[in-house]
């Protein structure tokens, strides 16, 4: 009952973070200039929004996992679109997988693949 109800993603840059994210995960925004802010819709639950900083931290405070299909297929487009793998698709036991990746700008974020159900 007491899940996450909104993400908020750093970045340096609002539109370039559009661009990133919308290619890599197909997610989608919406402009609030009367907030300063920048929804995120994921198709699901949680959505979040941007958070404009000056300088990305030097160290993550909390990572979030975006559940994908494939964690080598993902980071691959992640590759692709400029962003950096940290750690490659590593096998949690029984559990599934998991990769870590920076955006273009240095936010570092990481993807989820359940192991199939026996």
């Amino acid at each position: 009952m007491h899940r996450f109800g909104h993400v908020e993603i750093p970045t340096t840059n609002i539109k370039k973070a559009k661009k990133f994210f919308g290619a890599v995960f197909g997610w989608t925004f919406t402009d609030h200039p009367e907030l300063n802010y920048t929804l995120l819709h994921t198709g699901g639950h949680p959505n979040g929004g941007f958070e404009l900083v000056k300088k990305m931290p030097k160290r993550p405070q909390t990572i979030v996992y975006i559940e994908v299909d494939d964690v080598a297929a993902k980071l691959k487009e992640i590759k692709k679109a400029k962003g950096k793998i940290v750690e490659k698709k590593t096998e949690v036991e029984k559990m599934g997988w998991y990769g870590v990746f920076e955006t273009p700008d240095g936010c570092r974020l990481a993807l989820w693949q359940s192991a199939p159900k026996a």
